[in-house]
């Protein structure tokens, strides 16, 4: 279970403005050294200070800005709870080893227990980026301490902290132990992003093990009081064991999203060596086809007329998806000739037009008994206990609807009316939700119509210019100006990005719509060849990577590089595409890059996905909701799996392999 604690300390803790620790007198030492300045070719330079107390943190700075004010207290502290009682500790040795490196150490006892520590600092030679590695030991149980590790002591700037899926856009964060983050750390960053920050422990360790002590690990912010900071021991520091907690900084002054996030990401994969694990390879694209053709066939959870029950053991047919599924069962007849797959196609959309209010929006779900919030079987906008009108979902429905009713039209000559004066409607009603900011709510209260904030309403954003292209309606090229205004200034620009699951509140935290707006800049740079598209569209892939783990995590069996936490509401590790075109988008930009890290990233996400596929029973062909679950929270285990999900998921994977040309009829 994650605990989320107040970070509330007293003044002492953190250095105010203003505090005369920030003109502490230096103290000369013997040998005339009372600083130790660090330099590299990327501009970056870290000058350790030696007060009267002993070596301390000193000023990190990037181009000859300081990332924050002198750090005078020491080079780490100790923190009790109880009492809020804190203590530095500044090294008493201290030493120069080049030009980018520097050593030290120091003994100190705390109430009757020896804790001897040190700390190796070393600049990259030409990024700016840092790594340090505090180690140390005590000679008999310590209870009711905590090691604290941070870069600096005291604000005179504002800060906000993004560490998903706890932390976004956040002015403070408390997470006791970490858990479910991709890059084991946090991204801190000035609100006009000046200057951003990933303070991250190095991923080639052992990190966040819950079967040792890295397992206790914490990390801790609250603007203008607590720095950004990881603690760790627990609590309890045990003699005999040998702590080393290697520690990051990559630092970025681009001023903006693009330049910033990619620099970072970029330092971080050159530091760690970070590579894709190929060596995973599940079944060929073909064969994951066949599979999920054949259990599709017969699978339990098609109900005539209706659609496909949701998940197994779910009470109802997710009727957002039926023009999606709609549409990804007709290009299932295009390649095989089964008329079962046309059959289907019609009936989704036909059934999912009886859910249209006379508002023209349309029901998002279909009830199959009262469970949930549905007082009563039928049509109903109840996800999973949550209600409202969807908004995001009314745009993915507009969107399949007129491209089914397009490629009908196209290939049999048949023009379905109905299916467009209903998805015409649904667009207007769809339109009019659009809020002050640009954005769009993500839900709508069925009663009032109140809106919800805007959010990054991903399928909205995608959907817009292509139903424009369809039906030439300049309104939504005039609405898709003010939903990208909303991308750059209220998520991109603030690393906060919400929405995608119309079944949680409008401000969860989740990582599915990052692959929309990359499909989106994808598009709008194909359309347009301006490189500022391409530019964010690689930006927002190597932002979703700080959500993914980056490697094989030493306590799980199941694959874990690559895979995600869902939401920040049901932890888990998933790997699929959620409405969004995560592997095609990752083949589009190798394509246009050449970059081979999209290209090997694809065929991972893809290899993974065929790992969760459901190849015997009943459910032949879906995909589990899970790969693995790392810390337990679902109780059955670290290789949990979930249940299978028999509309979503599936349809999201095969539909791309299909517009990749990877399958054909078997």
């Amino acid at each position: 279970m994650v605990i989320l604690i107040a970070c509330e300390f007293p003044l002492p803790f953190s250095v105010a403005r203003g505090d005369q620790a920030t003109t502490a007198t230096l103290h000369e030492d013997k040998t005339g050294v009372n600083a130790i300045q660090l330099k590299n070719r990327a501009g970056l330079e870290w000058t350790l200070l030696r007060p009267t107390n002993g070596w301390s943190l000193g000023t990190l700075s990037l181009h000859g800005k300081s990332v924050e004010k002198s750090g005078t207290k020491g080079l780490l502290f100790l923190y009790n709870p109880s009492g809020n009682k804190v203590r530095w500790l500044a090294a008493s040795q201290g030493e120069k080893v080049d030009s980018h490196t520097a050593r030290f150490s120091g003994q100190d006892i705390i109430e009757g227990v020896t804790m001897n520590w040190s700390v190796s600092i070393g600049l990259s030679e030409d990024t700016p980026a840092a790594a340090f590695t505090y180690r140390w030991s005590v000679d008999r149980n310590l209870k009711g301490w905590e090691v604290c590790l941070t870069y600096q002591d005291g604000f005179t700037k504002d800060w906000r902290v993004q560490s998903y899926p706890w932390a976004g856009n956040s002015a403070s964060v408390a997470i006791s132990p970490m858990r479910y983050c991709g890059v084991p750390g946090s991204l801190v960053y000035r609100p006009d992003q000046s200057l951003a920050i990933l303070f991250a422990i190095d991923s080639n360790s052992d990190y966040l093990n819950p079967t040792n002590w890295t397992g206790k690990t914490g990390f801790y912010f609250a603007n203008g009081v607590c720095e950004p900071q990881f603690r760790a021991g627990g609590g309890e520091l045990l003699a005999g064991t040998h702590y080393e907690l290697p520690l990051q900084l990559f630092i970025s002054d681009a001023g903006q999203f693009t330049g910033a996030i990619t620099g970072i990401m970029q330092s971080w994969i050159k530091k760690t060596g970070y590579r894709v694990d190929n060596s995973l390879q599940v079944r060929t694209p073909q064969e994951s086809f066949n599979i999920t053709l054949e259990g599709r066939r017969k699978m339990e959870s098609w109900k005539p007329g209706m659609g496909y029950e949701h998940a197994r053991g779910t009470p109802f047919v997710y009727v957002g998806n039926n023009p999606f599924l709609a549409y990804y069962e007709y290009r299932l007849y295009e390649i095989t000739g089964e008329k079962v797959w046309r059959d289907r196609a019609f009936e989704q959309i036909d059934f999912a037009l009886k859910g249209q209010q006379p508002g023209g929006v349309f029901h998002t779900s279909y009830y199959f008994r009262k469970e949930g919030g549905a007082t009563s079987p039928g049509f109903w906008s109840w996800d999973w206990g949550h209600n409202g009108y969807k908004v995001d979902i009314n745009a993915w429905m507009v969107r399949y609807i007129l491209q089914t009713w397009q490629r009908v039209k196209q290939k049999e000559g048949l023009d379905r009316q109905d299916w467009r004066k209903a998805a015409m409607a649904s667009l207007d009603w769809v339109l009019a939700q659009q809020n002050q900011d640009g954005g769009f709510p993500q839900a709508v209260e069925i009663e009032s119509g109140r809106k919800s904030q805007s959010t990054v309403c991903g399928r909205t954003l995608v959907a817009l210019p292509m139903i424009a292209r369809i039906t030439g309606d300049a309104r939504c090229l005039h609405a898709s100006e003010g939903q990208e205004r909303f991308l750059r200034e209220q998520v991109e620009s603030r690393f906060w990005y919400t929405g995608q699951h119309p079944d949680l509140p409008p401000e969860d935290f989740e990582q599915d719509s990052i692959y929309n707006v990359v499909e989106y800049w994808l598009n709008k740079y194909d359309q347009t060849a301006d490189k500022e598209s391409l530019d964010h569209a690689v930006a927002n892939a190597y932002y979703a990577l700080l959500y993914w783990c980056p490697k094989q995590l030493s306590w799980v069996k199941n694959p874990t590089q690559a895979a995600h936490s869902e939401q920040q509401h049901y932890n888990q590790y998933s790997v699929y595409s959620y409405h969004n075109r995560k592997i095609q988008c990752l083949d589009r930009l190798y394509r246009k890059t050449h970059n081979p890290l999209f290209s090997q990233l694809k065929d991972r996400v893809m290899q993974l996905n065929f790992y969760t596929q459901v190849s015997e029973g009943p459910y032949k062909g879906s995909i589990t909701e899970a790969i693995a679950d790392p810390w337990l929270e679902r109780n059955a285990g670290f290789e949990w799996r979930g249940v299978p999900y028999t509309s979503e998921l599936i349809s999201d994977l095969i539909l791309q392999l299909i517009e990749m040309d990877l399958v054909k009829k078997p």
